[in-house]
């Protein structure tokens, strides 16, 4: 290496691929490997790669489960060129190139809905966010013909499976919601901000749920023996836990505090293969709509 700034991307790229595949590294360990100290490379994960999501840090650090085996190759590079430079560039830009990294690791993969035209509606909330001031917009469900006017603390963008929502507590009935970006409109930025509870943000972050009010607070899940591999593999099922490994190599799985629009559609996906034990009316309730599609 002929100089700083690639000795210090070539040590990025070597601790990204191992979080990537989610190893927890040990702080001294990785000082000793590198021939360097354990400030450098303290530095390293919480300064330099410190806008990833982590899992923990400390003596040790690791990934978000969610995350691990999001960065390709091409990804890694990029991290770590962005973080071996990011020291010379102006505070502003860092900050963007920091979200549009993350933004591009998140999605990547799916067949993500195309937000370009949104783009200064996208930048506005996020900087509501991170000033933490009010945001007022207009939003229509699905289905419905007139849009209703919302008062919002905002507190996270978030995106799942590709779609775009945005999180925080309705002013007018104190109340956590979710909105889909695409169809919020006339949004504005008010002057008033709000108190920041990170409490809040933690409980939106950790939960796979996007669905806040109208949870079930449990679903169980049997999984067929010749398919539960991919469940066991990473998680496919929102909040994911197993309550059981059968001698047949079925899987009983658990999924907490989670929406039914968030469990049917995957469950439908892995018929005749998966099947919702509990609660019962639930399996019924996918079972009745399948057989009225069939009948059509």
């Amino acid at each position: 290496m002929s100089t700083k700034h690639e000795k210090l991307a070539f040590r990025l790229v070597c601790i990204l691929e191992r979080l990537n595949l989610g190893q927890r590294l040990n702080v001294q360990e990785l000082a000793d490997e590198f021939k360097t100290d354990k400030r450098t490379i303290q530095r390293d994960l919480n300064e330099r790669l410190g806008f990833l999501d982590w899992h923990e840090k400390g003596t040790y650090y690791s990934l978000n489960k969610m995350r691990l085996g999001h960065l390709d190759k091409k990804d890694i590079e990029q991290f770590a060129r962005f973080c071996s430079i990011q020291d010379l560039l102006p505070e502003i830009d860092r900050k963007f190139y920091q979200q549009q990294l993350i933004q591009s690791v998140q999605v990547k993969g799916l067949a993500y809905e195309d937000i370009k035209h949104k783009l200064d509606d996208f930048n506005l909330i996020n900087q509501a966010i991170e000033t933490r001031h009010l945001i007022e917009f207009n939003y229509r469900k699905v289905g419905q013909k007139e849009g209703k006017y919302y008062t919002l603390e905002p507190y996270i963008l978030l995106n799942r499976n590709g779609i775009w929502y945005v999180i925080g507590i309705d002013r007018e009935e104190n109340k956590q919601k979710t909105f889909c970006f695409t169809q919020m409109v006339a949004i504005s930025c008010l002057a008033t901000t709000f108190e920041h509870n990170p409490e809040l943000l933690k409980t939106i972050q950790e939960n796979d749920s996007i669905y806040h009010g109208n949870q079930l607070s449990e679903v169980l899940i049997k999984i067929n023996a010749n398919v539960a591999p991919y469940f066991l593999r990473r998680d496919l099922l929102p909040n994911q836990k197993i309550v059981d490994k059968m001698e047949s190599g079925e899987l009983l799985l658990k999924c907490r505090d989670v929406n039914e629009m968030e469990i049917v559609p995957i469950v439908q996906y892995w018929i005749p293969h998966a099947t919702i034990v509990s609660p019962v009316e639930l399996q019924q309730k996918m079972e009745q709509k399948l057989r009225e599609y069939l009948n059509r």
